[in-house]
């Protein structure tokens, strides 16, 4: 994985997928309209699409002090939300609490005003990764 720019802080890099409307419940009460990317989506739309349902390694995240993830959409950073609470649905994949993180230090880092490049190993198809600096 090739991060183009200068970033310090240890995050999540989930690849969203082009937009897919699908209403699905994410915890008990709690509805999403769809998952993926798609300009002109909602902030809140983007946060529930960055943080459910993926593959991810609990212990891993805590291990490598990962308390952020970062949305990336065809190779470019796109949102930050802090991790929350994880929970993990029957098939194994899991979900988190997020909230948005916006014109900050962080922010600026990992996406700011046009957002960052990011280049994923060629033929790895794995939504997920885990980029800690060094």
């Amino acid at each position: 994985m090739r991060i183009r720019h200068h970033a310090t802080t240890p995050v999540l890099l989930l690849r969203l997928g082009s937009w897919q409307a699908e209403r699905a419940e994410m915890e008990p009460g709690t509805y999403r309209e769809g998952h993926g990317y798609r300009d002109g989506m909602s902030s809140r739309e983007l946060v529930d699409s960055t943080r459910a349902w993926g593959k991810l390694d609990p212990d891993r995240v805590a291990g490598e002090g990962i308390n952020l993830a970062v949305a990336v959409h065809q190779g470019v950073t796109r949102a930050v939300v802090r991790i929350g609470d994880l929970f993990q649905r029957s098939d194994g994949r899991w979900a988190f609490s997020a909230a948005l993180v916006t014109g900050d230090q962080i922010f600026d880092e990992w996406v700011g005003p046009r957002g960052r490049s990011v280049e994923f190993a060629r033929g790895n198809q794995n939504p997920v990764a885990y980029w800690t600096p060094g």
